[in-house]
């Protein structure tokens, strides 16, 4: 069925749930399973102005980068998938360009399956915000294979 399934992660309950559904494929098919990470140095500056004198901004979304793969790798180990791969790549505009490195890495990858994660984001929130998800549904050729997070589960993760 699946040969190799690309799963992206950021850390978020969402995408640990898009994981999750990926670990089950791979664990079930015996699919290579790469983890995937996309670090974005500019959503740091907003919100750390100080690291430009600890080494900058895109030291640390690699590092951020780095940490995700690293728990994400462990979740996947836990449920049972045997030698994930992880991958961290740098994107430094926004979620189009970040959606564009991830389908051209999949696609060099000769995925046959990438699983995402959506906040399902509307209104004023998805105009602000931009749609990684959605760049993702009309850029790809891979199959996509797209987890939505319960309300419920934004909710208790703000609490």
């Amino acid at each position: 069925m699946y040969q190799h399934i690309v799963v992206a992660v950021d850390g978020s309950n969402t995408a640990l749930k898009a994981l999750e559904h990926a670990c089950r494929l791979a664990a079930f098919t015996g699919a290579k399973l790469t983890l995937v990470n996309v670090a974005n140095p500019a959503e740091f500056m907003a919100v750390a102005p100080e690291l430009v004198q600890q080494g900058g901004y895109e030291e640390a979304a690699r590092e951020h980068g780095e940490s995700v793969l690293g728990e994400a790798l462990r979740h996947a180990e836990a449920a049972g998938v045997k030698d994930a791969a992880q991958h961290l790549l740098v994107s430094v505009r926004g979620a189009k360009e970040m959606a564009a490195e991830l389908i051209d890495y999949a696609d060099k990858e000769g995925s046959d399956l990438l699983v995402l994660g959506t906040h399902g984001r509307s209104g004023l929130m998805h105009l602000l915000m931009g749609s990684f998800t959605e760049t993702v549904m009309r850029q790809t050729r891979v199959p996509l294979l797209v987890i939505r997070s319960n309300p419920d589960d934004e909710e208790k993760a703000a609490a």
